[in-house]
């Protein structure tokens, strides 16, 4: 497991509301809005290229 807090776009795939979190520090959270498990969308690594 990583020991450095690394920041995650996690996203709702029902209606798309994002947030940012930072792992392993925070729990993937449920959408405020429809309930729903949110899902990563990006890691926010700079200077990494995909």
């Amino acid at each position: 497991m990583r020991e450095k807090l690394e920041p995650v776009e996690v996203m709702c795939p029902k209606c798309k509301e994002t947030r940012i979190i930072y792992l392993p520090k925070e729990e993937i959270p449920a959408c405020p809005r429809c309930g729903v498990p949110m899902v990563i969308r990006e890691l926010l690594d700079e200077g990494k290229s995909y």
